[in-house]
């Protein structure tokens, strides 16, 4: 999330100022006035749209989760290599920045009550899916085109993703970037040795 525009609307400040406290405060500490406090239009706004933390959370979770799944739809190339890898970097830069880790670690204050919140773990579910479709789909056009060898695309996008996904909680529990930014490399590097054909990995060089 970079800086506030003039013409964002109520429900991207709210969203923005909910980002914003829980980044600063994580979930345990967080509460509506909390959020008032970095919310820079009217006060009364907050709970004229929402009736409480549960359900301005729910709200900004859909929010995070379908900027990632607008994100992930906009990419089709005619390459599955390059689209793979964009995908990927979207879950995962290779070299993470602050405002990357700061959405990471709103994201994950938000999935660890996934447990405990059905609303929640209803939206978590139906990003995972639609991010395993998009990485099953270029792993079958890859398969397809030659440029990858022949394997599961259903095993192989849960490994990716499952993976990328451990590395992301591991690095943003202890903000640590260069965990990050290592993981990925190993991802890259499983990419290169057990995903893509010998003809795809000799392009690249």
């Amino acid at each position: 999330m970079t800086d506030s525009d003039p013409e964002e609307t109520t429900e991207e400040a709210i969203m923005r100022a909910t980002y914003r406290a829980l980044s600063k405060h994580g979930y345990p500490a967080l509460s509506i006035s909390k959020i008032d406090e970095e919310f820079e239009k009217s006060k009364a706004l907050l709970y004229h749209h929402y009736e409480d933390k549960e359900d301005l959370l729910e709200h900004f979770l859909k929010y995070l989760l379908d900027q990632l799944d607008q994100d992930l739809a906009s990419i089709e190339t005619s390459d599955p290599v390059e689209d793979l890898r964009a995908i990927l970097d979207r879950l995962l830069p290779p070299d993470i920045d602050e405002e990357q880790m700061g959405f990471q670690r709103a994201l994950l204050e938000i999935r660890s009550q996934a447990p405990h919140n059905d609303d929640f773990d209803r939206q978590i579910r139906r990003s995972d899916e639609l991010v395993l479709s998009e990485l099953t789909s270029v792993i079958e056009r890859g398969i397809e085109s030659g440029q990858f060898q022949d394997i599961d695309a259903d095993d192989t996008a849960e490994f990716l993703y499952t993976t990328a996904y451990g590395v992301i909680e591991r690095g943003t529990s202890l903000e640590d970037r260069a965990i990050m930014s290592r993981g990925r490399r190993y991802i890259d590097e499983y990419i290169e040795s057990s995903v893509l054909s010998s003809s795809a990995s000799r392009s690249d060089d």
